[in-house]
């Protein structure tokens, strides 16, 4: 009975061990992972890199055993799109590795600094958290609870730059206001403003927000220029992802066909070393024979993660290109609605693993690199039943405002009425919040511009 117990605890045991070098792998982005090889072939005497050259000239090396990091067959680049990627790898330190680092420097436990890492894999380019408090506890591989994120993600926002992994343009800004020395009655009234004026700060109708504040206009101008000293993209300082990014996978349209591929270019080829694995025999020492052992099922776990995340990223991203063939060939306009689950339930696969295989992996194709997660949008009905994305609906705003009369131009009721006319329902607070992604000011301001423009050339 006791031996059955021990037998399933080491079960049990080699299996969270796995399913853990699994998880860590999957969410890895190619230049992580090319780190992480690094190490281990630093670390682990069994494992060494196949010589490229020599294991690409033919399929004999797959015969034997060797097995690339991309795990199935891949893609490398042509020469020119090798040289384009390679003089855009990133020379200074990425905003994730400058956050990974002050992790470290923190002493939080082993489970906040897996959950710190998770909070850093879901910041974008300008430095804001993509990833809701409780998608980011879901996505971990234990039970957390949500309010113990919530306070690792307190101490992460304390990191520098000020005002990193805000959820919104409101809280970095305020963020940045705790960390200035300045006197305290203007920073109070600065975070008044962001916090009860920011619409009549977008428009600078500092007049209204100075009677509603029962303040002076002076009083008003100074929080301001505080504000606009402040930084509304805490990242922007580091290397662009955009830039430095690496494509995991690469998907070309060939005649009527598109097809996708795992690059290969930039990754190490890995195999078990066979003069390491013949000494695991009867004529070595037990504690010789022990470690070499270990270090074999370390490698051979962690050369199964490779491979395995290499498929699951490869079958990820090629639901979402056959899925969204219309947006490669057309462009926005065309972009088709998808989810998370979507791509889940047709691959059979659990949300949480397609979030993973797509945070931080790239593509590359004929219309630009894209981040996998790009090609994700929420549904919208129109008038015949059939969906539009949010993404075709931006642009079909962008259309409208880029049309209007520059000196009378659109509110977002308006907007939205010619929406509702061209067989979209869709609410003003929707035209608002998706003219805000975008970046188009307010129809105030750009009658304002506008009139501005006007009297320049008068």
């Amino acid at each position: 009975m006791r031996q059955t117990a021990e037998l399933r605890q080491r079960q049990k045991q080699t299996f969270n061990a796995r399913f853990s070098t699994a998880v860590r792998v999957l969410q890895l982005s190619s230049s992580e992972l090319t780190d992480e090889i690094r190490d281990v072939l630093d670390s682990n005497p069994l494992l060494e890199e196949v010589d490229r050259i020599v294991s690409d000239d033919s399929d004999e090396a797959w015969l034997n055993g060797e097995l690339s990091t991309n795990g199935l067959r891949g893609a490398d680049l042509d020469s020119d799109e090798m040289l384009e990627f390679a003089a855009n790898r990133m020379e200074n330190i990425s905003i994730r590795d400058h956050l990974a680092q002050q992790v470290l420097a923190t002493g939080l436990s082993e489970l906040d600094r897996a959950i710190a890492d998770a909070i850093i894999d879901s910041i974008d380019e300008r430095g804001y958290l993509t990833e809701s408090i409780q998608d980011i506890a879901e996505y971990l591989p234990c039970v957390i609870d949500p309010q113990q994120v919530e306070a690792v993600l307190k101490i992460v926002q304390q990191f520098d730059p000020p005002g990193i992994a805000a959820k919104n343009l409101q809280e970095c800004l305020s963020i940045q206001l705790d960390t200035i020395k300045t006197p305290a009655s203007v920073r109070h009234n600065a975070k008044t403003i962001l916090n009860h004026h920011l619409e009549l700060l977008s428009e600078m109708r500092l007049e209204q927000i100075s009677a509603e504040m029962q303040c002076d206009l002076r009083t008003v101008r100074t929080a301001v220029n505080l504000i606009q000293s402040l930084n509304p993209s805490p990242a922007s300082s580091f290397g662009s992802a955009a830039l430095a990014v690496i494509p995991d996978v690469i998907a070309r349209k060939k005649g009527e066909r598109w097809s996708v591929y795992l690059n290969s270019t930039f990754l190490p080829k890995l195999r078990i070393s066979e003069n390491y694995r013949s000494m695991i025999d009867d004529r070595i020492k037990t504690e010789e024979r022990k470690y070499l052992q270990s270090n074999l099922t370390s490698a051979q776990t962690f050369m199964d993660s490779l491979s395995r995340r290499n498929e699951t990223v490869l079958r990820v991203a090629t639901t979402i290109v056959m899925h969204q063939i219309p947006f490669l060939e057309n462009g926005d306009q065309a972009m088709k609605p998808l989810t998370l689950q979507q791509v889940a339930e047709s691959l059979n696969l659990h949300e949480s693993t397609v979030s993973r295989a797509c945070s931080g992996k790239y593509i590359m194709t004929p219309r630009g690199t894209f981040e996998l997660k790009h090609f994700f949008s929420i549904r919208i009905k129109n008038d015949i039943g059939e969906d539009e994305s949010a993404m075709s609906i931006k642009h079909k705003i962008l259309q409208i405002v880029e049309s209007e009369n520059r000196q009378a131009p659109l509110s977002d009721q308006q907007i939205a009425q010619r929406m509702w006319d061209s067989g979209i329902q869709i609410a003003r607070r929707t035209i608002a919040k998706y003219r805000g992604e975008m970046r188009v000011p307010s129809c105030k301001v750009r009658r304002s511009i506008a009139t501005n423009q006007l009297s320049n050339l008068e």
